[in-house]
């Protein structure tokens, strides 16, 4: 009898347990987006104010160790410095390698892989224009995580514990 329940309350708190990784992954998702929208904003003052190359001003935020790019944005900043490669080549692969081991679905990864296009070889008003853009779309992007986040946390964690209930009983 004492097994049987200790195999109940296992199942119950892994169910629930799945359930509380998943919001923990969303959570997770949100604060790198944020995180990305705080890139850009410091970008565009980079570029606009003070007058900075676009990989110059991937140095300077790469100093803030707390972001999840941080070293990825060093190592473009150090390639560009040597003259290995071109600037979207050298920005995708380190993307690339940077954004793998991330939450971040495809279309939030878009944001990030995308920005060497948006940019070309424009003036920095121009530059300045499209970060503006590339921003509308992260705000887009984190009002609809959020939403989602608000609507289905409280959800999934009920189903997660109801699932892991009928799971029990059903194995009783």
């Amino acid at each position: 009898m004492m097994i049987k329940l200790a195999g109940c309350i296992m199942i119950i708190f892994g169910c629930a347990g799945m359930a509380n990784a998943w919001c923990t992954e969303q959570k997770r998702r949100l604060v790198m987006l944020r995180q990305i929208r705080k890139i850009y904003e410091d970008m565009k003052y980079y570029i606009t104010y003070q007058k900075t190359t676009i990989p110059e001003a991937l140095h300077r935020i790469s100093e803030n160790k707390e972001l999840f790019l941080a070293d990825a944005f060093n190592e473009i900043y150090e390639e560009q410095k040597k003259g290995e490669k071109n600037f979207p080549e050298n920005w995708e692969r380190q993307m690339e390698r940077a954004l793998a081991q991330t939450p971040l679905r495809s279309q939030e990864r878009r944001l990030l892989l995308d920005f060497p296009s948006c940019l070309g070889f424009m003036k920095e008003d121009a530059q300045a224009g499209a970060l503006d853009e590339l921003l509308r779309e992260v705000i887009r992007q984190i009002e609809e995580r959020e939403e989602e986040r608000k609507s289905k946390n409280k959800m999934v964690m009920s189903l997660g514990l109801a699932g892991g209930i009928l799971l029990t009983i059903l194995l009783l």
